[in-house]
């Protein structure tokens, strides 16, 4: 039986050639669509799942209350874990990692400055599973003055030669001759943790001992009945009693599963970017739309074709078949066609996944072989789109009554034609609300680059410097670069806005009872303000020409004024200032017009500005736009006759500041992609049903034009239902998409509105489109010779 129910299938899918292309070519689009979004969603949810021991690996986490916000960290102080490790019996081993200041590798006449660094315990290989090709983990970061290297690194420096016991120039804050210990194996790419190269952790120059040090992230390993909650409940009596809070600064520990790592965007600091557990979400959603219009063109057409089939039908009950076999028969012929189009769509997702790769920043390979999960989802997949397409069809078809279908034409029934109506509205709502959503994303980043920030981004160069520079050897290199014909103005500093380098302490008033706050402190020379191109609401800038300015003065910016809450900038000037109760005080002599230095996700923070004294780590150089590329190459000849040992590297400010979005632009062009392939499948079911309209009113159109219907006439007669039925559309879309993307911008502090364009504009666009893939079919049937059509009559 299952036989005959394949040959029969294989004979109508080729009987109908067109029918079956166009079912074809959509289901497979939309499962290859569905496929790689199922992929993408596999290795979000798969991330640090590689670790052996990753169900007992937790990150400590910080939450600090900040004039009433609550600022939640992924770094801890240096003695926080060994201390937690000897103080409860759970915690059986810890992890401490941290990102060392740029770093310069030489061997030979090789020399690179190289990111992705870590300073880690011994204990890193123990915990984690990070296997090495050569040497041994138990000692590789236990040996002072060792270094463990990527592959990647390994093959640079060493080519084919064995790089263990090899000798590696470092310069960071100093220069020193390190020893290869060992190679790592290949990192997944679903790791939040991805080093280049490790350094034993007793190699950090900062003070380790420091309680306040907020720069590390720290990780345990815990037994295996751990229980967060009553870890937890003792972490407070432990910080109490080793790190007192300072007035007004509430502070609390926490643990993270190292699963949640990878999705906790709410934390900053990371060491990888983190994902936004929402988008796995909206990815999955979209994946379901998708693969929804998809069955939906397959249900349409397949109700359409009822006339041609009801013959089919009765003949087959007169001779015998029951309703059951009918469905059987249908359904198998749903199936097939569902089985063909996952073949094509797995030659699709094979083509297209580098291209998806680059879009989606994400290193996804397939293996169908040995990811017996994805071949078990693909399989559900395609059962569930045969079943789910074909059985709606399958009732529909053989409930035809013998009588009924072979006495004469079969009049479709006013029930199918509205379900086929509804369901393109259906396609059409889900396409349109993918639109808006692209229109959205887009005018969002659009708003981002264009929003004035509260500095001057256009054409600032960064130089980061090499290793912990003096204040005069930095002033030095920026006096000779000012004399570069093309460069306005110059700062050196320790922080640049998008950049980080700035470092948070606490801040009051003296003489007032107001709590402290945490501020952002940004060190730099005289020339900072100017060279960014910032305002002053109040008071002056920082100058030369007050010697108290180098250590007993400071700028606040105008968050910082509403966090101590005075009505005016000109309340502050004058002001004692107070850094972490120490009794350092400094004197407010201006205020800054607030200025964006995170990211437009978040408001604006406290900051404060004060000289440096020693090091700085950036020199920011304003250049005129006129003469970039001979000011960069003039500025590069000058650098090298400071500093011959280390390359020329720069970076421009809004650039960098735009890489902070990557996620959300990401974000943006997959929508944008997958909304352009649904409209393609709405439009493919679009011009399927025109087909069938246009065919079965044949007769209709032939006496119209007999009678003097013009081809206007014609057009618009076979094309205004459809039209209507995107019109509807619209209206369904249009609040359902403005809701969603509501909720979307709700994760900027700083967002475009949604305007009434953006609706005009989508609501425009699929009409024209509806109009056009519908006019193909409708234009040739109003300029067909209406004899043909009229010649058995």
């Amino acid at each position: 039986m299952l036989r005959n129910y394949l040959k029969i299938s294989v004979r109508n899918l080729l009987r109908h050639k067109a029918y079956t292309f166009i079912n074809i070519i959509g289901l497979a689009v939309g499962m290859a669509c569905c496929t790689l979004i199922l992929l993408y969603v596999q290795d979000e949810l798969s991330f640090d799942t590689h670790h052996q021991q990753a169900e007992n690996i937790y990150r400590l986490t910080v939450e600090i209350e900040n004039n009433g916000t609550l600022e939640k960290a992924p770094v801890t102080s240096p003695p926080i874990a060994p201390q937690l490790q000897a103080d409860f019996p759970e915690v059986k081993k810890v992890v401490r990692l941290k990102n060392p200041s740029r770093s310069l590798i030489r061997h030979g006449e090789i020399r690179s400055y190289e990111e992705g660094g870590l300073f880690a315990d011994s204990t890193l290989f123990a915990v984690f599973t990070f296997p090495l090709t050569a040497g041994n983990p138990k000692t590789a970061l236990a040996e002072p003055n060792s270094i463990v290297l990527s592959q990647e690194l390994a093959i640079k420096y060493f080519g084919n030669t064995n790089p263990l016991g090899q000798v590696l120039e470092l310069a960071m804050d100093t220069i020193r001759q390190v020893k290869v210990t060992g190679v790592l194996a290949p990192v997944p790419g679903n790791s939040h943790i991805r080093p280049t190269f490790l350094l034993p952790f007793h190699m950090v120059s900062n003070n380790r001992t420091n309680w306040w040090g907020f720069a590390y992230y720290s990780y345990i390993l815990v037994e295996v009945n751990f229980s967060v909650k009553n870890f937890e409940a003792k972490l407070p009596g432990f910080a109490k009693k080793y790190f007192p809070e300072p007035e007004g600064t509430p502070l609390a520990l926490h643990v993270q599963p190292l699963r949640d790592v990878h999705f906790a965007s709410e934390y900053g600091s990371h060491l990888d970017a983190p994902a936004d557990i929402k988008n796995v979400y909206l990815f999955s959603a979209l994946a379901v739309f998708i693969i929804l219009l998809a069955c939906i063109n397959f249900m349409n057409l397949a109700t359409a074709r009822s006339q041609t089939r009801s013959k089919e039908v009765g003949v087959r009950k007169v001779i015998g078949a029951s309703r059951k076999q009918l469905i059987s028969q249908f359904l198998s012929e749903s199936i097939l066609l569902a089985f063909l189009s996952l073949l094509l769509a797995l030659v699709l997702v094979q083509l297209s996944l580098p291209a998806f790769n680059a879009l989606a920043g994400k290193l996804i390979q397939v293996n169908y072989f040995t990811n017996g999960g994805l071949v078990a989802s693909l399989f559900a997949l395609m059962l569930l789109v045969g079943l789910a397409a074909g059985l709606y069809p399958a009732l529909f078809l053989s409930g035809y009554q013998p009588v009924q279908v072979l006495k004469g034409p079969l009049i479709t029934s006013l029930k199918g034609a509205v379900l086929r109506k509804g369901l393109v509205v259906v396609q059409f709502t889900i396409s349109i609300a993918l639109i808006v959503g692209t229109v959205v994303v887009y005018s969002q980043m659009q708003y981002i680059q264009q929003k004035r920030l509260g500095f001057n981004k256009e054409q600032l160069l960064s130089i980061p410097l090499s290793g912990r520079v003096t204040q005069a050897k930095a002033n030095n290199i920026k006096n000779s670069f000012l004399n570069v014909p093309g460069v306005i103005s110059g700062t050196a500093t320790t922080a640049i806005p998008g950049n980080r380098g700035w470092w948070q302490t606490d801040i009051k008033p003296t003489g007032e009872s107001k709590q402290s706050i945490i501020g952002h402190v940004f060190q730099s020379d005289f020339d900072y303000l100017k060279t960014m191109g910032m305002e002053l609401a109040a008071g002056r800038d920082l100058s030369r020409n007050f010697a108290t300015d180098t250590t007993k003065s400071v700028l606040l910016n105008e968050a910082a004024i509403k966090a101590f809450g005075w009505t005016s900038a000109t309340e502050a000037i004058g002001k004692k200032i107070d850094f972490n109760n120490s009794g350092n005080l400094r004197s407010v002599v201006g205020v800054v017009k607030d200025f964006n230095f995170k990211t437009l996700r978040s408001k604006v923070e406290p900051a404060i500005f004060i000289i440096a004294r020693e090091p700085v780590y950036y020199l920011v150089l304003r250049l005129q736009p006129q003469q970039v590329p001979a000011t960069l190459a003039a500025l590069s000849q000058k650098w090298n006759t400071h500093d011959n040992q280390h390359p020329f590297e720069f970076s421009f400010v809004d650039e960098n500041l735009n890489n902070l979005y990557q996620s959300e632009m990401r974000f943006g062009k997959i929508v944008g992609v997958f909304s352009g392939l649904a409209i393609f499948i709405a439009c493919l079911g679009l011009f399927g049903l025109a087909s069938f309209t246009t065919e079965q009113r044949t007769k209709e159109i032939g006496i119209r034009k007999v009678l003097g219907a013009s081809l206007a006439n014609i057009v618009s007669l076979l094309s205004k239902d459809f039209l209507k039925l995107v019109l509807l559309a619209n209206v369904l879309a249009w609040p359902l998409s403005w809701w969603a993307m509501q909720q979307w911008l709700q994760d900027f502090e700083y967002r475009t509105p949604i305007s009434w364009w953006i609706f005009a504009l989508t609501g425009a666009l699929a009409l024209f489109i509806a109009l056009l893939t519908v006019s193909f079919q409708t234009v040739k049937a109003a300029i067909a010779n209406p004899v043909k059509s009229l010649r058995s009559e």
